[in-house]
């Protein structure tokens, strides 16, 4: 698991870049395509790509919904280009992808496709500031800047233009985390089958020890660190399709915590151990048909996961539990700039009782109930369920910076939603400790809200929401993701 950030980093540096900036001329988007032939049947006679001087040839090809010589029918193929434009966008490569087809001199019937990209910006040495809340907004209750981390990151994205991505990380002060990640998407001929593999040391002064009224309750050892991890993981990835996506991970963990820590909270750990390490198997499918995967506005998504924690044990002292998760989201174009969107997901645990610092339920990562930003409900088993209407205020619109020269930043797009929503949400929390005084679990959590969404390249969201919750209180919120 990744320490969350302050504010992305990368996400800063562009906000700034755009302010100091501001918007340019607008480029004229290029029509994916400008005749149409009189025959049924269209012969691709060739592929030609201008753009990519870092990304191989062969990694754009794997996107498109075509080859050098098909044979397409006429009233479907600029249906294929649009969804090749799409899946391109969703390699996270390109800012910019625009398909065209124009016919050969020889023969009308006989089309030639021209992909032009813009590459992005792969490689990132960013500087790392960061708070130890679960999100910003938690840490905008104290504003505490004592418990800021720094240090350095190197993000090398389409390493060696092959669509692999190398991370590389070293954080010192409150937090300390030194780790590695590799992802190498095609290793076979097909371009069917990746691997991936990581691997990192984690300690923290302060550590979430339990969870009272609802918040967690932080705990910080004066003498040595809280809590300390050491992890490790291989991965094999399949890709048989373009919308198809299965991850198969051996994943080991040693966790090490301080006596004071559980001194704290008994049923922190595994009957109270020390030291607790284990293996986990970990199963995830994905079916991704979504426009665009950083903010989709038509499309499905699914995916479902098999997590089993403990295939074997080290010690007495493990974990072994088996987790079931699952996620569903949809979304339609309604009418003129006006769009629905609803999702819901879910988790089951199965196994022995699970320690505290094992146990994920509402109020991490995607698993919120919007309204509810500062609270943690500790849950077995949960269920999500969230709709968005929104209106575009703002289209997607691109602009060139004509005193930038470079495309990587000088060519933006940019977008404003203004969105309504209900979210609804219900945590099942059975065992005998920990619920004391947590009165949101086994009952419905509910909220609603407005907001707006900025949207920009390089994967940039930015949401500011006012949201109420059933307990009727009232909010600001900030986000840095699609809200489903």
């Amino acid at each position: 698991m990744r320490p969350g950030p302050f504010i992305p980093l990368k996400t800063a540096w562009i906000i700034l870049f755009l302010s100091l900036t501001g918007f340019g001329i607008p480029a004229q988007s290029q029509p994916v395509s400008q005749s149409v032939p009189d025959s049924q049947e269209i012969i691709i006679d060739s592929v030609i790509l201008y753009g990519n001087k870092v990304t191989r040839d062969h990694i754009i090809y794997r996107e498109l919904m075509f080859r050098q010589g098909d044979t397409l029918d006429a009233t479907g193929i600029d249906s294929l280009l649009i969804h090749s434009r799409e899946n391109l966008m969703n390699t996270f490569l390109f800012n910019f992808v625009d398909i065209s087809r124009e016919p050969s001199v020889s023969d009308s019937s006989h089309q030639v496709i021209r992909i032009s990209v813009t590459e992005r910006w792969y490689i990132w040495p960013i500087p790392i500031l960061k708070i130890s809340d679960r999100n910003f907004n938690v840490w905008w209750e104290t504003k505490d800047f004592s418990r800021l981390s720094y240090g350095f990151y190197i993000d090398w994205q389409n390493f060696r233009g092959r669509k692999e991505d190398l991370l590389m990380r070293f954080q010192f002060g409150y937090d300390q985390l030194y780790d590695f990640h590799y992802t190498k998407p095609y290793i076979n001929q097909k371009k069917t089958l990746g691997i991936g593999l990581g691997a990192g040391y984690w300690s923290r002064k302060e550590t979430a020890s339990m969870t009272m009224y609802n918040k967690q309750e932080f705990f910080r050892d004066p003498a040595k660190f809280a809590r300390q991890d050491i992890f490790a993981f291989g991965q094999l990835h399949l890709r048989p399709n373009i919308y198809n996506f299965h991850l198969f991970e051996l994943r080991y963990d040693h966790h090490e915590f301080s006596d004071s820590l559980l001194y704290q909270n008994e049923n922190y750990s595994v009957d109270g151990a020390n030291v607790v390490q284990y293996l986990t198997l970990h199963y995830l499918l994905k079916l991704d048909h979504r426009d665009y995967k950083t903010y989709p506005l038509e499309g499905y998504y699914a995916d479902f996961e098999l997590i089993k924690q403990g295939l074997w044990t080290f010690k007495e002292n493990t974990l072994d539990n088996f987790y079931i998760q699952a996620t569903f989201r949809k979304f339609w174009e309604l009418g003129h700039r006006v769009y629905f969107a609803t999702g819901i997901n879910g988790k089951a645990t199965f196994g022995q009782t699970q320690p505290y610092f094992a146990i994920r339920g509402i109020g991490y990562d995607r698993d919120i109930v919007r309204s509810y930003e500062y609270y943690v409900v500790d849950a077995q088993h949960f269920g999500i369920l969230k709709s968005n209407i929104k209106f575009a205020l703002v289209p997607q619109t691109t602009y060139e910076f004509h005193t930038i020269r470079n495309k990587k930043f000088g060519k933006i797009f940019y977008a404003l939603y203004l969105n309504v929503f209900f979210d609804a949400g219900y945590g099942v929390y059975t065992q005998d400790f920990g619920s004391e005084t947590n009165d949101l679990q086994n009952v419905p959590l509910l909220g609603y809200g407005t907001g707006i969404d900025f949207v920009t390249y390089y994967d940039i969201v930015i949401r500011c929401e006012f949201s109420m919750n059933f307990l009727n209180e009232a909010g600001i919120f900030l986000h840095f993701r699609a809200p489903i």
